[in-house]
């Protein structure tokens, strides 16, 4: 095999690595409880230095 063809198929590895990393990232709820922290955190912020 030439280099083109290794580095297509090393970048085609990557590419599948970072797509199953990002579904079991989705499917562990991990990331559904970050999204739903952050807003509450920043009305937090919001709401504690104004009195």
């Amino acid at each position: 095999m030439n280099l083109l063809s290794l580095l297509l198929i090393a970048m085609a590895v990557i590419v599948a690595g970072c797509v199953f990393y990002v579904a079991w990232e989705f499917s562990s709820g991990d990331f559904e409880h970050e999204a739903k922290k952050e807003p509450d955190e920043s009305k937090e912020s919001k709401d504690s230095p104004g009195p």
